[in-house]
């Protein structure tokens, strides 16, 4: 695991590519510094997409 951010984002091939689907995710602690006060701000990350192309 990384311990500085990057750009690089990660791809792999859609094994399925003839098939639909949504990929949900949800990420129930994250955590972030406000960028106004600097104070932590915390939240539930709801992501949801559909795969379409590299």
């Amino acid at each position: 695991m990384p311990t500085t951010p990057t750009k690089a984002l990660e791809t792999f091939a859609n094994p399925a590519p003839d098939r639909d689907y949504t990929i949900r995710m949800q990420i129930p602690e994250f955590t972030c510094l406000c960028p106004r006060t600097g104070q932590p701000d915390f939240a539930t990350l709801d992501l949801e997409y559909v795969p379409d192309r590299l």
